[in-house]
């Protein structure tokens, strides 16, 4: 688990993660062959960078706007953190064929995994300022997972994306 011992070193985990699920989704959309599995693989990878924008709102007055822009733009690994697989085929009950109910489970289970990583360093600190930053975080991975499980089952449920519910014959 990577050692976060200040601010900058919460702010750096969290934003190698996102990039780290950026990259992971991406690389799951070209290798998925169902074409929704490929749409929200990429809809997810859209999200990161999302999530990014919302980091960067939350955390650039601690790091500095010119600082910010270096740290998203390093193609330097800031730290090496066990949330998401580094292709499809090595995610637990992925392949290709993978549809996107499987797409959303996978997401569901790394906003999981980030929650718990989070969690864990949470509890070590004695930082007051650390932890408010980290609980920050992880009440933003909260949001994340909950936005994907209310995706997974209103899909279970009727067999239509939230934005493209079908109701007497009419998209809307």
């Amino acid at each position: 688990m990577t050692k976060i011992e200040n601010v900058k070193d919460a702010i750096l985990t969290a934003i190698q993660m996102e990039k780290d699920g950026y990259t992971f989704y991406t690389k799951a959309a070209v290798q998925s062959r169902s074409d929704m599995g490929r749409t929200i693989f990429e809809s997810l990878a859209a999200d990161e960078q999302k999530h990014l924008d919302v980091f960067q709102k939350m955390f650039e007055d601690k790091v500095g706007q010119s600082e910010w822009k270096d740290l998203i733009n390093s193609s330097k690994k800031y730290a090496s953190i066990p949330i998401f697989p580094t292709d499809l085929k090595d995610a637990p009950g992925m392949d290709p064929d993978s549809t996107e109910i499987d797409a959303l489970r996978m997401a569901m289970d790394s906003e999981k995994e980030a929650i718990d990583y989070y969690t864990n360093i949470i509890e070590n600190l004695e930082n007051q300022e650390l932890k408010n930053v980290i609980q920050e975080i992880i009440e933003q991975e909260k949001n994340h997972y909950s936005l994907l499980e209310k995706e997974f089952n209103h899909i279970n449920t009727t067999g239509y994306w939230f934005e493209f519910d079908y109701l007497g014959g009419q998209y809307f």
